[in-house]
């Protein structure tokens, strides 16, 4: 909201490409991370889109210009751009667990119910570990 806030409306794209450029490139937004948020924001009313020339323009409704202004979004952007210009200490978990499930040769085994049970209890250790590492490093991350 805070970028819509700033810049008034805007289609998709334009919205990708503000919020590219205030993270000077630090995060390639993606239609993906986009619409679904957009989406999500239509529906909770904080913004409306209207269709003009083939694109789909949003702006704030005023729902979302109190929210805005109420928000301590302002205070936390220069935070989100101090961790932006710190990206290349970080690297997205999800690339960690993609890099392990199409490298690994045992991705293609088969495992019997017993097998999959015990793998079942495996992962979920792991996941409390991944989460009890990511909360640990809260402040880094």
């Amino acid at each position: 909201m805070v970028v819509l806030a700033n810049i008034g409306e805007g289609h998709g794209y334009a919205i990708m490409g503000e919020l590219e450029a205030r993270v000077e490139g630090g995060w390639k937004a993606s239609p993906g991370a986009i619409y679904p948020a957009l989406m999500a924001l239509v529906e909770s009313g904080h913004i409306r889109f209207e269709d003009r020339d083939d694109l789909r323009v949003y702006e704030l409704t005023d729902t979302g210009r109190r929210a805005a202004a109420a928000s301590s979004w302002g205070n936390r952007w220069s935070a989100l751009t101090a961790k932006a210009e710190r990206a290349d200490d970080r690297v997205a978990l999800g690339s960690l667990l993609d890099e392990f499930a199409s490298t690994s040769p045992l991705r293609r085994r088969l495992a019997g119910s017993d097998q999959q049970q015990e793998i079942e209890s495996i992962l979920e250790r792991a996941h409390a570990e991944i989460e009890e590492t990511l909360e640990e490093g809260k402040t880094n991350g």
